[in-house]
């Protein structure tokens, strides 16, 4: 299967959110992943490109990646929020989500879709003829999530705040922990296939075996 993506970077610390969709999907529907802009760019997108999203994937909680929730919410009543479940007060929660270190109190509709609230390492969800592998991923937040998009060549991941181009997202917030970010990106990512392509939650995309090759922070 070959999927498309597009790419909507947000001014907030230049955020990546995505448009995903497979483009022989009769029903022309879409699936958004982290809208970190205030959401017009993304339903935009969808009008021009005739797409209805139906889900829209939250890798966390923190506020520079669910600032579009409310907006596609509000265009597409139907769409459901899926998130981890220990990330899902952050949607209700200025300081959870961190809003506040921007001089903001955001709040969005709460979680329609909570991932991994019986302790699962992984579950799988299908949106928009997608199947969809989320796995758990603590160490930047304590319910982040990565979304493994199952069927394409080669594979594609969707990977939040986790892991980087030569990078790993930041512990030092206050669900953060280093060692479960190791563990998740060493678990997780490294067992992988070589050439599945990282899409991050800033930045450019990278490779699985780049990574293991290349990361600073975390090696095989």
């Amino acid at each position: 299967m070959a999927i498309k993506i597009t790419r909507i970077v947000s001014d907030v610390c230049e955020e990546n959110g995505f448009v995903v969709y497979d483009d022989q999907n009769e029903k022309k529907e879409c699936v958004i992943i982290d809208p970190g802009s205030d959401g017009a760019e993304f339903v935009s997108f969808a009008e021009k490109n005739g797409l209805t999203p139906t889900a829209i994937l939250c890798t966390h909680g923190h506020a520079d990646h669910i600032i579009g929730v409310s907006a596609l919410k509000a265009r597409f009543p139907e769409i459901k929020t899926v998130v981890g479940a220990e990330d899902a007060e952050k949607l209700l929660r200025p300081r959870k989500n961190l809003s506040v270190m921007f001089g903001a109190m955001l709040v969005v509709p709460a979680a329609d879709v909570l991932l991994f609230k019986n302790g699962e390492e992984t579950e799988t969800v299908s949106y928009a003829g997608l199947e969809i592998e989320a796995r758990h991923t603590p160490g930047h937040t304590c319910g982040h999530a990565i979304f493994w998009v199952k069927g394409c060549t080669p594979e594609v991941v969707f990977t939040g705040d986790l892991i980087f181009e030569e990078g790993v997202g930041r512990t030092d917030f206050p669900d953060g922990n280093s060692d479960e970010l190791v563990r998740s990106i060493r678990r997780q990512v490294y067992t992988m296939p070589n050439d599945t392509v990282l899409y991050p939650g800033h930045g450019g995309a990278t490779t699985v075996a780049h990574e293991k090759k290349s990361n600073p922070y975390v090696r095989m």
